[in-house]
């Protein structure tokens, strides 16, 4: 990379293209943004680029959250501490059944203090008192530490409390959940009214499982989770491989145990749908299974396990089959084609709309190749190359089609943005999904492009999906959650039922985009990304979007899919609710728990529609 400098804005030159570091400003609508503030962070996490669109990325934009859903468990901080609890279906409420902290603890922020492919830790500091909690994806357990001085303290205000040892069991809290707490061997606990404290024996670790609703007792199920409670997670892993003879993709998933005391060194990992049901080999699963928006958390005891998923492959576009149907007319289908054939694309746009404006002269463009219509084709691949290449280069002064580079945030940002692209990171892989199918068009139909552009290109690919974990500007896989199984869509889950991914089709679009760039770059591992990326979202579709298998959907559940609707608000200011919807013959239905909706109450775009 070749830096340069100027007076009005540092631009990092890559080949033909380059990005700004400066803000350029707004243009002549006020439009153009960046994240207000600085990320919520400490320790190791302040050394790393800020991850943003995961289950836990409120947390990292303001100083509490209570909208964390890391299945089967419902979290929410405080000054105080943790507050955990179990909310089958919606947003968290006003409950606090149990909240952990140590003594005296009164933090106006929690800092997230680390994280890996599918835990975060966040930790608490005031004073002289310091306490992290750790939780992940489909864990049962979630892990405490403090520093040595503190007590460690466990406020219970509902449910029945008996304490056994170093155990604390708590029953019949928040919506039936059973919880115990495990202190270190030899500990003990002291009761001051709804507050237990612990001096935890001299130790600085301490766990909280979710007891299922299927252990024989409670206290059963405390005793036969206790082998698991001080086994921390201390890194979680993914890894992916694509066999381009069988065309499987495999999937590993490992956790590194930190062995706080005993012999046992195995982890209790929760599994959810897309796991168990595509697994390698035959699993054993433990018993212990928990409900939970997304269908059968199933556990395992294990510290690794694979999945493994085919990949089907994708077309570039149809291909040109007229003599298949009789009722087919290649005149009229070339009439349509002259119809776009001279079509500009907009100068008051956003990259949301951009994106999609040179999509329909991309596969405009493609449909003329297959019939024949080098004209249209020129054409076309003109006007989307114009443009394109005006985004990937920033001119001094310019405020419009350009990206800039937001270091605070570690995140590359298009103007005009659409969607909160910019102020709040939303849907990157929608958008960069557009423009990098745009770059493999021109790559197509001008060889050598991608050798002049296609480092601008790639840093799209790597803003969305780095692959790399220790990519400098980037964090790992921004958009997509290996262990959830999707993308997620908002930048900071701003929403009181978690994060949301309300285009899968989009989702997959960007994920196809990389197959296409990786293929015709000759970039495998781009390539094989976008494999990996597809073939798994495919899955997580199929389960939690669709509910293929009819196993997932709870039994009031009355759709036979999940998808969601955006409407008009620029007339009226008015949102979308269920007799609007019905006017169109549309249903509105809430899907809480973090992350589906069939409805959506932000109204953004001036159409209408109902997309997967």
């Amino acid at each position: 990379l070749v830096i340069c400098f100027s007076l009005q804005a540092q631009v990092v030159n890559v080949g033909s293209g380059s990005y700004t570091t400066t803000f350029p400003g707004v243009d002549a609508a006020g439009r153009n943004g960046f994240p207000s503030g600085t990320p919520f962070v400490t320790g190791a996490a302040s050394n790393r680029p800020i991850p943003t669109n995961d289950w836990w990325s409120h947390k990292v934009k303001n100083n509490h959250s209570s909208n964390l859903f890391n299945y089967p468990f419902t979290l929410k901080t405080t000054n105080q501490g943790l507050v955990v609890s179990y909310v089958p279906w919606g947003p968290i409420d006003a409950f606090t059944p149990i909240e952990i902290g140590v003594s005296n603890l009164n933090a106006a922020q929690a800092n997230v203090s680390d994280f890996t492919d599918w835990t975060v830790s966040m930790n608490w500091a005031n004073a002289n008192h310091s306490f992290t909690a750790t939780t992940g994806i489909g864990m049962p357990f979630v892990y405490f530490t403090k520093d040595s001085a503190n007590v460690a303290s466990v406020k219970i205000n509902q449910g029945t409390v008996a304490i056994h040892n170093e155990m604390l069991v708590v029953t019949n809290i928040h919506n039936g959940a059973d919880f115990a707490v495990y202190a270190p061997l030899g500990s003990t606990w002291n009761q001051t009214g709804s507050t237990y404290t612990s001096t935890l024996n001299g130790k600085n670790y301490w766990s909280l499982a979710f007891i299922p609703a299927n252990a024989s007792t409670v206290l059963a199920g405390a005793n036969a989770y206790k082998k698991f409670a001080y086994v921390f997670p201390q890194n979680t892993h993914t890894t992916w491989s694509y066999n381009e003879t069988t065309r499987v993709v495999s999937t590993q998933f490992s956790v590194t145990p930190q062995v706080m005391e005993g012999t046992d060194s195995t982890m209790l990992l929760g599994l959810l749908p897309h796991h168990w049901a595509n697994m390698a080999g035959a699993p054993s699963f433990a018993n212990p299974v928990y409900p939970t928006v997304r269908g059968q958390l199933k556990t395992i005891e294990a510290n690794s396990f694979s999945v493994e998923n085919t990949f089907h492959g994708i077309l570039p576009s149809l291909p040109f089959i007229d003599f298949f149907n009789p009722d087919f007319s290649p005149a009229e289908l070339r009439d349509k084609v002259k119809l776009l054939e001279n079509e500009s694309l907009a100068t008051w746009t956003d990259s949301y709309n951009e994106g999609q404006s040179m999509n329909r002269l991309i596969q405009t463009a493609r449909i003329a190749e297959l019939s024949g219509d080098t004209v249209a084709l020129k054409k076309l691949l003109k006007t989307v190359k114009l443009r394109l290449e005006d985004w990937l280069i920033a001119q001094p002064s310019e405020v419009a089609f350009l990206f800039y580079y937001n270091q605070t945030w570690s995140a590359m940002l298009g103007y005009p943005a659409g969607h909160g692209q910019d102020v709040n990171i939303n849907d990157h892989h929608f958008h960069w999904g557009y423009f990098i199918h745009a770059a493999a068009f021109l790559e197509q139909f001008e060889p050598g492009w991608a050798a002049q552009w296609g480092g601008m290109v790639n840093l799209l690919v790597r803003d969305a999906a780095s692959a790399n974990r220790n990519d400098n500007l980037f964090p790992f896989l921004r958009n997509f959650s290996p262990y959830a199984g999707h993308c997620w869509a908002n930048g900071f889950a701003s929403f009181p039922q978690g994060n949301d991914q309300e285009s899968t089709s989009e989702s997959m679009q960007f994920n196809s985009s990389l197959i296409h760039w990786g293929s015709i770059t000759g970039n495998d591992s781009i390539r094989d990304l976008g494999i990996y990326l597809y073939t798994t979202e495919q899955t997580a579709v199929e389960e939690y979007w669709f509910d293929m298998y009819s196993r997932n959907f709870g039994p009031t559940q009355n759709y036979s899919l999940v998808s969601r609707v955006w409407g008009n608000s620029y007339d009226n200011g008015t949102f979308w609710t269920a007799d609007i919807a019905a006017s169109y013959g549309i249903e509105l239905y809430p899907i809480h728990g973090g992350s589906l909706y069939l409805g959506h109450n932000t109204t953004y775009v001036d159409r209408l529609w109902a997309e997967m």
